[in-house]
């Protein structure tokens, strides 16, 4: 086991060269309240606390026996690294340093600003100097802004998955229970690429750094590619972020792009994930995809307001039930009236209705006596690549109740 301990600001002259693709783990030590203890007890103090917090450190890196290295940095900071890669976490360091200062400061250590970040640095044969002093900058980023910095990672992930197109779709049955047979699939987002794979992820970090329009219109062409390929005569249920409506490019590709030719079987499926503003022009939008075939569908009906909304102002050709309303619906005769009574409206104004989240025997009958015979959910499939059938016996196997189900 080799220790180094330096002042310069410079690579260390033991990582200066070496083996290319080499893997280290690089920490970085943001102290903020050093220079004002400095300030208050003078020059002495603040050489203790450099030293206590070098001794914690080397106290937490040199018991693996890998080599490894602490250096105090500019601003009172200090960065330590370590060969190889490992499970040492960053909070490891940050209880070792904060124990060892809690003597020297007043107060917890939340309110002097203690922050430790670790960012993995993988040095090549050649230009090591600028890869590590590239690392030192992130993870001084990530130690004053872990959660800014978190994202920018994140952002800087989906834009490789956005053009390596480092994305698939899973597909869930919809099915109809008066007349057993799939009747639609929904579309559901998948990453293939690691750190981006799960929709919520995906999503999300395109609405914070402003990408919606730009994952959607790579998504639309992998759905287009796909349906180029395959020969499923159901409808396919398209989930479409309100914030793609104000892009010109979806409108353009929608009326004469790589969807157009699928327009027929096609329904955009209009999600809650942002508000929608101006719903006379989102109704002007969809009507003219009506035009070419397309159709539109609500989803998440009794979530929330918006919904409600959504239904009153766009004229919708299908309206989701939320899964919240099926939950057990079999023992809840409110949620029972409430879905008639839905259905019912729907039927006045000329929608299909289908109910999400079906999960048992029971929801799905519960579902079939209140006239709801359209459905979704784990009990009959769970969202799959390629186009899954429903085996025959979820079907329910005696004559549904007789109404006019939707």
């Amino acid at each position: 086991m080799t220790f180094h301990v330096d002042a310069a600001w410079t690579i260390p002259e033991t990582l200066a060269v070496g083996p290319a693709g080499e893997s280290l783990e690089l920490f970085y030590v943001r102290m903020p309240f050093a220079a004002d203890l400095e300030d208050r007890a003078g020059a002495e103090a603040h050489a203790e606390l450099l030293e206590h917090v070098a001794q914690a450190l080397v106290g937490v890196l040199g018991v693996e026996g890998q080599e490894y290295g602490v250096r105090h940095w500019p601003a009172d900071d200090f960065i330590a690294w370590r060969r190889g890669s490992g499970d040492l976490h960053e909070n490891a360091l940050r209880d070792a340093v904060a124990a060892a200062i809690a003597p020297l400061l007043p107060g917890s250590n939340d309110a002097v600003g203690l922050s430790v970040s670790r960012v993995p640095l993988r040095l090549g044969g050649t230009h090591r100097s600028q890869t590590f002093a590239r690392a030192v900058a992130a993870a001084a980023r990530a130690a004053s802004d872990p959660k800014g910095y978190q994202l920018e990672c994140s952002a800087s992930l989906l834009d490789r998955a956005i053009a390596e197109r480092a994305f698939q779709f899973h597909h869930q049955p919809i099915v109809d229970c008066r007349d057993p047979q799939v009747v639609a699939y929904e579309w559901l987002c998948r990453g293939t690429m690691d750190g981006m794979k799960f929709p919520d992820l995906i999503f999300g970090v395109a609405e914070r750094t402003d990408r919606v329009h730009t994952l959607g219109r790579v998504l639309r062409h992998v759905i287009g590619d796909e349906l180029g390929v395959s020969d499923i005569d159901q409808m396919h249920f398209i989930n479409v972020h309100p914030t793609d409506l104000d892009d010109p490019i979806f409108a353009k590709e929608a009326l004469d792009g790589v969807l157009t030719p699928y327009a027929s079987s096609i329904v955009f499926e209009l999600t809650e994930r942002a508000a929608i503003e101006d719903y006379r022009r989102v109704k002007a939008f969809f009507g003219a995809l009506r035009d070419q075939g397309y159709r539109l569908a609500i989803d998440d009906l009794g979530s929330g307001y918006a919904g409600l909304t959504a239904l009153a102002e766009l004229d919708p050709d299908f309206i989701k039930f939320d899964m919240s309303l099926i939950r057990d619906l079999h023992e809840h005769p409110v949620k029972q009236r409430l879905l008639r009574r839905m259905r019912q409206f729907a039927s006045e104004i000329g929608a299909k209705t289908i109910s999400e989240g079906v999960e048992t025997i029971h929801e799905r009958d519960a579902l079939l006596e209140a006239g709801c015979a359209w459905m979704q959910g784990y009990y009959f499939a769970r969202p799959a690549p390629g186009f899954v059938d429903v085996e025959p016996g979820l079907y329910p196997q005696a004559p549904a109740p007789h109404q006019d189900a939707i």
